[in-house]
C-alpha cells in the first residue's frame, strides 16, 4: 500500500514538473552572477537565464557602446548593486515583456520598454549638463497600449517618454474606450524624484500615450503631454496627481502644460515663484499648420469643424475622447466624443492652481465644456497606490474636493 501511495505521489510530482516547464514557470528560480558590469556580461548572464531567474550584476563603473536585450517571453530580474555602485555610461537596456531592472545608476543611458507588466525601480538617470531619455516607453503594438511601472528612481535632466504605438498614427488606441482611473491600463510612474538643470520636462506622451504621475517630487521641471503634430495622434489621457512641483532657481514658467487628451489634475502642491502657477493647456495647431493634419481652423478634415467653431473640436484637443469609429485608410476622420479634463485640489501657497487657456485656443478650450476647475471628475477612482508590482500594501487614495 505505501509503495502505491509512493508511485503516485511522485506522478504527480512529475506532472506539476511538466506542466511549470510548459508554462514556462520555473520551481526554483535561480540567481546568475555577471562576471562583471560590462555589456558583454551582463548579456551573457540573461542569456544563460530562464524566465524567473535573476541576473545579479555587481558594483563597478562600467560604459556600453551596445544594447543590451532582455528576451519579450522571459520574466527576468536585472539586478545591480545599488544606486551609485553599479555605474553604467552610455548604452541602452531593451525590455520588452514581464521583467524588472533595479538597483543601477545609469550616465546618459536609457532604458527601452514595451509589453506589460514590467517594472523600472530603485534606480538613478543623470545627465550632467544635456537633457535626456531616460525610460523610453516604446510601444509597439498597434492595438495594446504598453502596461508598466517606473517606481523609486531619480531623474536628473532626464525624463520619461511615453509613446503608445510608435507606428505615429496609434489610430486603434484612439478607439478604445478610456477608463481613467480603477479601469486604466497605463504606464505608472510614482515616488519619483526629477531635477532639471537644463530644459527638459519630467514625463511626456505622444502617439496615443497614456500615464498616471502621481506621489513624485519635482523640481525646476514640469509635466508635459502632446497634441497633434503632422500625421501622429497626441497623448491620449494623463493622470496627475499627489505631487509636489518646486520651483527653486530656474524661473520655470508653468508646472504642467497639457496640450492633448483628457485626465485629472489634483491634490498637486506647489512651492516656489512659478512664472505662472496655473495648469496651461494647449493645442499647437491652432498656431500653425502641422504637416498633414494642418492647421485648426476649419479648413482640415482631420478636425470636427462645428458651424461658427473655427475648426472645433480640434483633433485629440483637450477635453476629446474616444473615436466613434475605427480610423482606417478606406474610413477616415471619425468624430470624437466629449470627455472634460478636471482639476480640483491644486494648490500654490493656499491658493488654487487651475486649469488656464494657453496661446489663442480659447476658441476651442473652454471652461464648462471642454474642462472644469475646481470640481471633482463624477465617479473617478484612483487605482490602488502603491502600484502592485511592488508589493507594498495598499492605501486608500480616493480623491477629495477638499
Amino acid at each position: 500500500m505505501k509503495t502505491a501511495i509512493l508511485i503516485v505521489n511522485i506522478v504527480i510530482i512529475l506532472c506539476l514538473v511538466v506542466s511549470c516547464q510548459k508554462s514556462g514557470t520555473k520551481i526554483t528560480p535561480a540567481t546568475r552572477m555577471a562576471a562583471d558590469c560590462s555589456q558583454s556580461a551582463v548579456q551573457k548572464a540573461i542569456d544563460s537565464a530562464e524566465s524567473g531567474d535573476t541576473v545579479s550584476v555587481p558594483s563597478g563603473n562600467c560604459t556600453w557602446s551596445s544594447t543590451v536585450t532582455i528576451p519579450a517571453e522571459e520574466k527576468i530580474i536585472l539586478k545591480g548593486a545599488g544606486i551609485d555602485l553599479t555605474v553604467i555610461t552610455g548604452g541602452t537596456v531593451n525590455m520588452s515583456g514581464p521583467s524588472r531592472m533595479t538597483g543601477f545608476t545609469f550616465i546618459n543611458g536609457l532604458i527601452q520598454v514595451d509589453g506589460d507588466g514590467w517594472r523600472v525601480d530603485n534606480c538613478k538617470f543623470y545627465n550632467a549638463s544635456k537633457w535626456n531619455d531616460g525610460v523610453f516607453v516604446r510601444g509597439q503594438r498597434e492595438n495594446q497600449h504598453p502596461t508598466g511601472l517606473v517606481d523609486h528612481c531619480s531623474f536628473y535632466n532626464s525624463r520619461v517618454l511615453v509613446g503608445g504605438w510608435m507606428g505615429l498614427t496609434a489610430h486603434a488606441l484612439w478607439f478604445q474606450p478610456l477608463n481613467l482611473g480603477m479601469g486604466n491600463a497605463v504606464v505608472y510612474v510614482e515616488d519619483c524624484t526629477f531635477i532639471g538643470t537644463v530644459h527638459s520636462n519630467a514625463i511626456d506622451a505622444n502617439y496615443g500615450g497614456r500615464y498616471v504621475f502621481r506621489y513624485n517630487t519635482v523640481t525646476d521641471t514640469y509635466v508635459e503631454a502632446h497634441s497633434v503634430q503632422g500625421y501622429n495622434r497626441a497623448a491620449r489621457s494623463w493622470e496627475i496627481y499627489n505631487n509636489t512641483f518646486n520651483q527653486v532657481s530656474r524661473g520655470m514658467w508653468v508646472p504642467m502644460f497639457l496640450r492633448g487628451g483628457t485626465g485629472v489634475v489634483f491634490n498637486n502642491t506647489l512651492t516656489g515663484a512659478w512664472t505662472n502657477s496655473g495648469i496651461a493647456l494647449d493645442n499647437v495647431r491652432d498656431c500653425e499648420s502641422r504637416d498633414t493634419s494642418g492647421k485648426c481652423d476649419g479648413s482640415s478634415p482631420w478636425d470636427g469643424n462645428q458651424a461658427g467653431g473655427t475648426g472645433y473640436p480640434c483633433r485629440d484637443q483637450i477635453g476629446r475622447g474616444t473615436d466613434t469609429y475605427l480610423w482606417t485608410t478606406f474610413n477616415r476622420y471619425p468624430p470624437q466624443t466629449l470627455d472634460p479634463a478636471y482639476a480640483w485640489n491644486n494648490k500654490h501657497n493656499g491658493a488654487d492652481v487651475p486649469f488656464f487657456q494657453h496661446n489663442n485656443c480659447a476658441n476651442h478650450i473652454q471652461p464648462g465644456r471642454d474642462y472644469y476647475n475646481n470640481t471633482v471628475k463624477p465617479g473617478y477612482v484612483p487605482y490602488t497606490y502603491p502600484h502592485p508590482l511592488t508589493g507594498g500594501t495598499p492605501v486608500d487614495i480616493r480623491p477629495s474636493s477638499k
